[in-house]
Order: C-alpha cells, then structure tokens, then sequence
C-alpha cells in the first residue's frame, strides 16, 4: 500500500520545523500502515537521532537497511548514527556509501568531510569543502564551512580569502564578517580588521565579541581612547568574558592611562582572586607605571598560584636584573633564554659550561638583537685568557664592525662548517664568567673604527662647525615593547637649539624617514644612504661616531656601540628600561663613557630631552676654547 501523501508531508513539515515528537507520532502512524517500509524506518531513524535517542535511531535504520540496502538516505543518516558513537572509519564508509549510490547530494558529501575532520583527515575534508564551494550555484554554507576548516587547519591565508568569498555573495552574514576580523587580526592587519569588525558592528551592534576585535584592533592601531570605549561596551554586553577584561586593562595601559589600568586590574584580581593572570595583569600595570617593587610583588602572587607561569617568571626576573642582583639571576635568565629560543641547542658541538678551555676551540653564539652582541662581545678576551681559540658566529653584514673585536680569532656565519669543541651564546658568558656589578669587564674600547674611515670622515665633518652631536632615535619597530624605548624625533628639537649645537644624523632604516618632517623646522646634518653603504654595517657609523663630541640615542645597537667604541654617550631611557640599565642611576657599568637620562613619568618625552638640553648647554659651556 502507498503511504499517505498528505500525512507524510505533515510529518515532513514538522520535522523541518523541528517538532521532533509530533513528526515521530505522524511517522509511527505510518509506519503502522506500511510495517516494511524502508523510506519511513529511515525517517524514525533520523528523528530519533535529533532526539539524541542514538541506539534507537540505529536500530530503524539497521532495520532499514535490511528491507532495502540501496536506499542511500539511510546509508547517510546510519553515518550520522555511527559518527555520534564515535565509530568514525564505519561512519565514513557509510557516507562514501551514501555518495555511492547518490553521488549529487550534497549534505552527504558535507557529512563525510565532517566526519573526516573529526578523524583528523584534514587534507580530503578541505577538498570536498572546496568542490561544494565552488559548485554552480555558489553554496555559501559550503564556503563558510571551508573557510572554518581552514581556520581550523592553521591555513588563515586561504580561510581569509574563503571569508571574503562569503561576505561577497551574501554580505549581510554577521558571523562571516566577524570570523574575518578576527583572521585579519591574527595576521596583523589591523586596518583591515577594523574595516570587517565595523562591517559586522553595522549588522549586529549587539553583539560584545564584535566590540572585542574591534576594541583589539584599534589598540593595535594606537586608538586608544576608541579601543577603550568599544572594550567597555563590550563588557557591558558580556561582563563574564574576562579576556576583555584583560584587553581594556592593556589598551589602558597602551593609551598610558596607567593609574586607570592599576585600578581596574585591582578589582579584576580581587574578583577573579585565584586566577594567576589577573595578578600578572596587575603586576604588569605597575611595571609600565614604574613600581618595580609592587610589580615584584604581584608577579609572585601569580607565581604562587601557578608556579610555572612564564611571563610572571620572565618579568620578575626581569626586576631581579633591574636591580642589580646579577649573580643570583643570571642562572635564570639563561634557562628562560633556552625556553624562549629553540635554536639554542641547535649547534653542532658541546654547550660550554665551564670546563676548563685551553687548548680548546669556543664558539660564541649570536643572541636574538645585535646589540646584545655588541655588548657581550666584550668577553671574548675573558675566554681568550683561558687559552682557548675563540671563534664567533655573525651575520656577513656584521663581520666588519666584529672583526676589529678584542680576543676574537674567527669570524663565521651560521652555516659555516667548523671544527670547534664548545659553543656558548654570548648571552650566557655573564652567568659563565660569574659576573656581578662589580666584576663586569668594562674596559673600552673593545671595538674600534676602522682608521682609513675615521680619517675620511674627519675631513667631512671638519666641514661644519660647532658641537657635534649624533643622533639616534629608533630602534627594530619588530622589538617587543619597542614603542616603549624608540623616541619620536620631533622629540630631539630642544638639542637644535641649544647654541652652538650642529646635529648630526646617525639613524638608519626604520625612522630615518621622520627627517623629511622636521626639515623645514631645524637642522639635521644627512649624508643619507651612502653611510654605511659599501664598508658594511656599522662601519662609516663608528668612524663617525669617534668623530663626534657627543651620541645621544634611544635605547638601540648604536647606543652600545658608541659605549663599546668608548665615546662620550648619552641614552635616553623609558620609565622602566632594559635590565641593562638598572634602576636609579645615571652611568652604567657596562660602559664607562655612558650617561643615562630617565622618565621621571611614563612616556613623558619631552621632560628627558629638556633635561638633556640643559645639560648639553652646561657641557658645551664648560668646553675650552681656543
């Protein structure tokens, strides 16, 4: 007998709707006029799944299956059944089954490619998302869901473009627009995120993770005050999601409302007490506002709570170092340095760790910036007095500037094949050398200019009158925290109109492009690009340098090559500096001819340079004449 038309419909209709218990009651009542059919086992089977009644759905289907093994809905919902129980590799034969016997439907083939993605078979389900996407008509859902899985299969690239196919062909889908910000976020492109946070904003304003990328986005844009509002709004609408909690303390700090972010990482902490985060949240707001001893204390309260929270480590050692207490952290710093950088062990040959060396060849390692090279190139000569041969591995660019080192018997680059039996990243011969305050090797200079350059760059600068005085004012803009140490040139002016003052230009690559600013507003002396063009890096830089009455520079490479060249130097320092520079002192024992000038606030700039202006006009002041 044929099932009823009108009442199949009405079970289908509802079923739709998802009135799982009234299409079950309609299709019972056909299945009591038609026992034996296969089509209404296959649909008790799929409204018992939606149930979440699993064994029951198997047993219609089985059933099913038995009245008719060619049906092929019943293959893909038994996949569905089979998927649920975990039994992945009989789901997936299921659905190559259903396909088999019905190879255009399409929420078959998107049921296997899930399965698939449950099994880890990433590569086959992006093919099928792929073919389903690009089918005619576009199948926007199946787009959405390729651009999932490449999110999800770490290909954000090919997920992005994916996305950007979706918001083209139906534009008002707010998720789309949303995952998309969210990906252009991840790949640093902030622009554009904002651009797809405040399409999906225009959909949906109600909706906090909307705000929250959005609030993300322009604190990486350095929009502070408007990062801030949207993270508010995005609390309001959500006040449990405390990841953005997180976001409006650091876009406060970031904006430099530092009291503000101290404040409300304080009532984070107190309300989220045991969690480690909200005290290393607190502890970093005290940092940046220059409470190195509350910012101690509150990066172990963290480390109480969670003793193997890395940052918290990191940064309380960081405070150790700021303080002086070399010999004590040292051991530390170089077991975090391990932890952070892979490559450390990457060497082909012995870590040194303080067998005796004479007789023997020591690699020294480069470490992750050059300035920390420049710095730490000094102890070469310690490991040559051991009687060991001692070699060390550059960049080409850098074998010149390296090459006029004290104690250093080869240069290499990193692929170089050698012989050697010990190597040692720079950055540990402090530790290995048992280094404190008071034992830092400090002799200068322990590198020299290159006494042709010196001599050509004498009679260039011997053009110009007055005090010359070499500027630097950006460091690598890729630094962590680099916004905190570089300086705006626009911050150098007072030093131009200190009487008698002839600046001279000593910035390369990043930021030399702030010049073209200023040039109608006082003067810089330029010699552009051929500086350091043909002799290698660093080489005309040096030359220059001795030939100077004075460098003033931003915590940068050339700051440490001024003080390793042994010329008078003068670094201007953010609130909380480098663990280099200790705290609460004007020199520095790594470089005798060094001085440095500190924020007294946060990001106060323009106190530091008119201090330093008073003090270059009391030097020039006391120059001799004549």
């Amino acid at each position: 007998m044929p099932l009823d038309p009108e009442l199949l419909r009405a079970g289908l209709d509802r079923h739709r709707a998802g009135d799982f218990e009234h299409a079950e009651a309609i299709y019972r009542r056909l299945l009591a006029s038609e026992p034996n059919s296969a089509e209404v086992l296959n649909l008790l089977g799929a409204v018992s799944l939606d149930q979440g009644r699993v064994d029951q759905a198997s047993n219609y289907l089985s059933e099913a299956l038995r009245l008719n093994p060619a049906l092929a809905p019943v293959h893909d919902n038994l996949g569905l059944v089979l998927r649920a129980q975990g039994r992945l590799s009989k789901a997936e034969a299921s659905f190559r089954r259903a396909i088999a016997l019905d190879p255009r439907n399409a929420a078959t083939h998107r049921n296997l490619a899930h399965c698939l993605l449950a099994a880890g078979e990433t590569v086959e389900a992006v093919d099928i998302f792929r073919q389903l996407a690009s089918a005619a008509p576009v199948d926007v859902r199946a787009q959405f869901e390729l651009a999932a899985v490449l999110t999800q299969a770490g290909r954000p690239l090919e997920a992005i473009a994916a996305y950007q196919g979706v918001v083209r062909q139906q534009p008002a889908v707010v998720e789309a627009w949303l995952n998309l910000a969210n990906l252009l976020f991840s790949q640093n492109d902030f622009a554009e995120a904002e651009r797809a946070a405040r399409r999906a904003c225009e959909l949906r304003p109600d909706i906090a993770e909307v705000h929250h990328v959005l609030g993300c986005a322009l604190t990486k844009l350095s929009r502070h005050d408007d990062a801030i509002g949207e993270l508010q709004l995005t609390i309001r609408l959500k006040p449990q999601l405390s990841h953005v909690c997180d976001a409006l303390g650091v876009a406060l700090i970031e904006g430099g409302r530092y009291e503000e972010a101290i404040e409300h990482f304080r009532a984070a902490a107190v309300t989220r007490g045991g969690d480690p985060d909200a005290w290393y949240n607190l502890a970093s707001a005290y940092f940046r506002w220059g409470d190195v001893t509350a910012a101690f204390e509150n990066f172990e309260r963290a480390l109480t709570l969670r003793p193997d929270h890395f940052q918290a480590a990191h940064n309380r050692l960081a405070i150790r170092l700021l303080r002086g207490e070399l010999l004590e952290a040292f051991p530390e710093y170089e077991a975090r340095f391990r932890a952070e950088h892979p490559a450390f062990d990457r060497w082909p040959w012995r870590l040194w760790k303080d067998e005796p060396v004479a007789g023997h060849t020591v690699v020294l390692c480069p470490d992750p910036g050059f300035g920390d090279t420049l710095q730490f190139i000094r102890y070469a000569p310690l490991i040559k007095e051991q009687g060991a041969r001692v070699v060390v591995v550059c960049n080409e660019s850098q074998k010149a500037i390296l090459r006029s080192a004290s104690g250093v018997d080869q240069l290499i680059t990193p692929d170089t094949p050698l012989e050697a039996d010990y190597f040692v990243p720079m950055i540990s011969l402090p530790e290995r050398l048992h280094t404190s305050l008071s034992t830092i090797p400090a002799q200068v200079p322990y590198l020299f200019a290159e006494q042709r350059l010196a001599a050509g760059w004498q009679r260039r600068l011997g053009e110009f009158d007055g005090f010359k005085v070499g500027i630097v004012w950006q460091g690598n803009p890729t630094f962590p925290g680099d916004r905190y140490r570089s300086i705006r040139l626009q911050h150098f002016e007072p030093l131009s109109r200190v009487p008698g003052v002839r600046l001279v230009n000593l910035q390369k690559g990043a930021g030399a492009e702030q010049l073209a600013a200023v040039a109608g507003s006082w003067s810089v002396i330029d010699f552009g690009d051929e500086v350091d063009a043909s002799a290698g890096a660093f080489m005309d830089t040096a030359a220059i340098m001795k030939n100077l009455d004075l460098i003033i520079s931003s915590d940068t490479s050339a700051a440490h090559l001024a003080g390793a060249l042994g010329v008078r130097v003068w670094v201007a320092l953010q609130r909380v500096p480098d663990w280099r520079w200790l705290l609460d002192r004007e020199d520095s024992p790594w470089y005798p001819t060094m001085r440095l000038f500190r924020q007294t606030r946060p990001d106060d700039w323009d106190e530091v340079f008119e201090r330093i202006a008073g003090e270059l006009a009391i030097l020039i002041g006391e120059r001799p004449t004549g």
